[in-house]
């Protein structure tokens, strides 16, 4: 390894080429492509015809996954498209086949350059494996693009495509650098993301018009954005530290079903502002203060267990897991970029098994303390110290989200920085975050685009 390559957090950027470095984006060539047919061709026509060519491309996508290893599957491809676009003319769909590859519709993204140029000025070594005829270096040549990489592999040239593993092996092999070094980048979920999981490489998908922000995966909306990436988080917050229920699982419902039927033999029925600013406490101390406060009396820990016992059977019968919406994009996004992950819950372990397990997101936190590894619960600061003290790090380096006021106090107990969702409950009754958001959508933008990078938030930036 170079000593240029050895301050990031990769030894090598491998990236596709159809809609990752190239692609059809520029309408120019279809108003000349008009003209030459002797067809109306105005900007708006040819914008108008590359509007619909670019809806059968995007509804077609999916069918050329895995196409490539063979010339002719991939031109077949294409030639359907044409077709489609050009019903009961075979004679335009063949031109522009033609057109295609001669490589007269494809131009650079207007940020290719400009990220090839920084990544190696870096010092980083790039390299292409795309699916693609064997006419793609000499296009790559053609749009000044080739000299950027150490080595150019196309489908067609080893007789393996994208997401067949044995493909990546075959860059793996060429970049003769470990795979978990390397990093792929891509347009496509199937080809790119999954291709590349599979054969044991970390990937990042680059999504310029933000088409796909469901996907469980990093996501970039730029190149440029790349030379940050591949660099260690900037600090000085290195963990980002999440509550469960009402964060990342979209559980507060569930709960708030399973206390009314766990508490109904008492005579008592909790609502959702009974219930939602005691989330983050240990399951027994939250019946017994459902208890004591909707009857003004008190609560034994003994019938605080039994309730808490029956809670948690009334809740494995009803709760569906399932996240919070945008999260599971988010938490990729910041393992993608290096940062580390904690889990914070007063539920048992058990319950987070049962219920967290089945979403996928798991294995994401480094960290996962629950219930049953404290004896002091939110809002004490244990909770919120015993995953830092496991991640290794100081408080000070670790960013807290959290969605009730027991969990924002540890958290500040603790001396972290904390943000809030407004997922359960109002901004006005978390003021005591450093940062508001309404939905994880919002706090991605924030930590996306500045709040990771900077001193740890304050109290007078308000909520956004």
């Amino acid at each position: 390894m170079s000593a240029e390559t050895t301050a990031f957090r990769y030894d090598l950027i491998l990236f596709d080429v159809g809609g990752t470095l190239i692609g059809f984006h520029d309408p120019a060539p279809y108003r000349e492509f008009l003209a030459q047919a002797g067809l109306p061709a105005t900007e708006e026509d040819a914008r108008r015809f590359y509007r619909t060519l670019m809806g059968i491309i995007r509804s077609e996508r999916d069918g050329a996954q895995g196409l490539g290893a063979e010339g002719g599957d991939l031109l077949a491809w294409w030639q359907g498209n044409f077709a489609k676009a050009w019903p009961g003319r075979p004679d335009l769909a063949e031109a522009m086949t033609r057109w295609l590859y001669a490589g007269r519709f494809d131009t650079a993204f207007v940020d290719s350059v400009p990220a090839l140029e920084a990544l190696r000025q870096m010092g980083l070594p790039l390299g292409i494996l795309s699916n693609f005829d064997t006419h793609l270096e000499e296009m790559l040549h053609r749009l000044g693009l080739r000299d950027y990489f150490d080595f150019v592999i196309a489908s067609a040239a080893i007789g393996l495509a994208k997401p067949d593993r044995r493909a990546f092996d075959a860059a793996v092999a060429r970049a003769a650098r470990p795979r978990h070094r390397i990093l792929y980048v891509g347009d496509h979920v199937g080809d790119d993301v999954e291709g590349a999981r599979g054969a044991g490489l970390d990937v990042v998908l680059i999504d310029r018009s933000n088409r796909q922000p469901d996907a469980l995966c990093p996501r970039i909306s730029s190149l440029l954005e790349l030379a940050g990436y591949v660099s260690p988080p900037p600090g000085p917050v290195q963990a980002v530290i999440l509550d469960m229920d009402g964060v990342v699982l979209d559980s507060p419902a569930a709960h708030l079903r399973s206390w009314q039927h766990a508490l109904a033999p008492l005579g008592l029925e909790p609502t959702a502002a009974d219930l939602h600013p005691l989330e983050g406490m240990p399951t027994e101390l939250i019946g017994q203060s459902l208890v004591e406060q909707l009857t003004d009396g008190s609560c034994s820990l003994a019938e605080a267990c039994r309730l808490a016992d029956a809670k948690r059977a009334l809740f494995r019968q009803d709760f569906e897991p399932r996240l919070v919406p945008a999260i599971g994009p988010l938490l990729h996004d910041l393992h993608g970029r290096g940062y580390r992950l904690g889990l914070v819950t007063g539920s048992a372990r058990s319950v987070v098994e049962e219920s967290l397990v089945p979403t996928g997101v798991v294995g994401l936190f480094e960290v996962v303390v629950t219930g049953d590894d404290i004896v002091r619960g939110k809002p004490h600061a244990e909770p919120y110290q015993e995953a830092a003290a496991r991640l290794g790090l100081p408080p000070a380096a670790c960013l807290v989200v959290e969605n009730a006021p027991q969990g924002i106090q540890s958290a500040l107990a603790a001396g972290m920085g904390c943000a809030a969702l407004e997922t359960t409950l109002p901004a006005e009754r978390l003021a005591a975050a450093d940062m508001v958001f309404p939905d994880a959508r919002a706090l991605r933008a924030w930590l996306l685009a500045a709040g990771l990078g900077r001193d740890r938030p304050g109290g007078s930036q308000g909520s956004q």
